[in-house]
């Protein structure tokens, strides 16, 4: 049968219903299968034994089963929020660690290519030692030369070695005088540069170099810049 709850009294966990043909019964919460639900005005379905009524269900109005399907839905959401954000961090999370991960291996990759790009250079350098030991002028500029290549790849890793530095270590005066020895001053003039040397004797040996190739004007430049730094 189907009926309607007239009076509920939840302290007492009894109340009265009211079937379609008006006749009224007695109930007990005990014998409602969904009693959370009981209130008054609910529409049910329920079985009389005679003496109360029996089996009770309260039917959901359509506004009962909206409420539960958007509560259902707002859940259902938030727990796919949740994973979602939960995805999305755990993704940053592997993507900051592949990252760091990265730049260690670029760092080391980077630190070893110097290290070789500079065991390169300090051979060559051993190699202008060698040949100016030898009296070998030719192969002493030809290797300083490729050393001026490796300096300048050395700048791309983040090194440096300025252009009156790697003078001082390629023995570009050295190889200069070697020149000069042999008479062979345009090349010897090639070595020079007292545009970016900071030496009194650099400038000094240099001036001597000039005076010998008959270039009066840069032996006195050279002279000048010595006199300037040691007066």
């Amino acid at each position: 049968m189907q009926g309607k709850i007239l009076d509920y009294n939840s302290n007492m966990k009894s109340g009265f219903l009211r079937d379609e043909s008006e006749n009224k019964y007695h109930f007990f919460m005990g014998d409602c299968t969904n009693p959370e639900k009981l209130e008054m005005g609910a529409d049910v379905d329920f079985e009389y034994d005679g003496e109360k009524a029996t089996k009770i269900t309260v039917i959901e109005s359509v506004k009962d089963i909206s409420v539960s399907k958007a509560k259902f839905i707002k859940e259902t959401s938030a727990k796919k929020s949740k994973k979602f954000i939960s995805a999305l961090l755990i993704l940053i999370l592997i993507v900051t660690i592949g990252a760091l991960i990265g730049i260690l291996i670029m760092s080391e990759m980077q630190d070893r290519k110097l290290k070789k790009v500079q065991m390169r250079y300090e051979s060559q350098i051993s190699s202008i030692k060698k040949y100016l030991l030898e009296g070998d002028c030719s192969n002493a500029a030809s290797e300083y030369n490729q050393a001026i290549d490796t300096r300048n790849e050395i700048y791309k890793y983040g090194a440096y070695y300025s252009i009156e530095t790697h003078a001082q270590h390629g023995h570009a005066l050295d190889i200069a005088e070697c020149f000069a020895n042999e008479n062979d001053f345009p090349n010897a003039v090639k070595m020079l540069d007292i545009k970016n040397a900071n030496d009194a004797d650099y400038f000094n040996r240099a001036s001597i170099i000039y005076k010998k190739a008959g270039d009066t004007q840069s032996a006195q430049a050279a002279h000048s810049k010595a006199q300037e730094i040691v007066p």
